[in-house]
């Protein structure tokens, strides 16, 4: 790991209501949310360094979300699936995945409640609740160990207008 780790963690955009049959799995972004993330991974790319991985929930829309992410990064990024992302994921089993990825730049794309929790866990904050396509901006100094990493900023899509 470099003297920086930077990590962006976030929740996928906003997406369509469930359909007729009640699948949260596949639930898809809604051309709103498609735009707001579209608008925000732009945003993200003229103030920081470009992510080198996007790790994503099983879901269908965090998939879209690191997808539509990874696409505005120049040169590109890895995108992965990472179940460990899914819905109740624990804290300490992704910052354990980020020390094993080897790389110093990543995005995970989760769900709420779980994003806003480990936010609070990894910076010792307190918990938030984080609207669809919100990204937090997160720096870790030192080991990538909870209740270390600094918050440096929280990017709301209501930043970004409709």
């Amino acid at each position: 790991m470099a003297d920086v780790m930077k990590l962006w963690l976030g929740r996928h955009g906003e997406a369509v209501d469930a359909d007729a049959s009640g699948s949260d799995f596949n639930r898809v972004l809604s051309p709103y949310g498609r735009q707001q993330v579209s608008q925000l991974a732009r945003w993200l790319m003229t103030r920081e360094p470009a992510p080198e991985l996007v790790l994503h929930s099983p879901l269908v829309r965090a998939r879209q979300t690191a997808e539509t992410i990874a696409g505005e990064i120049p040169g590109g990024a890895v995108v992965l699936e990472e179940s460990l992302l899914s819905p109740g994921f624990s804290t300490a089993s992704l910052l354990h995945r980020l020390k094993e990825s080897g790389v110093d730049r990543v995005v995970c794309i989760g769900h709420q409640p779980d994003i806003g929790r480990s936010l609070a866990e990894m910076t010792g904050g307190v918990r938030a609740l984080i609207s669809p396509g919100t990204l937090a901006g997160i720096e870790f100094h030192s080991a990538l160990t909870s209740g270390i990493g600094s918050l440096r900023w929280l990017a709301d899509p209501s930043w970004f207008g409709s």
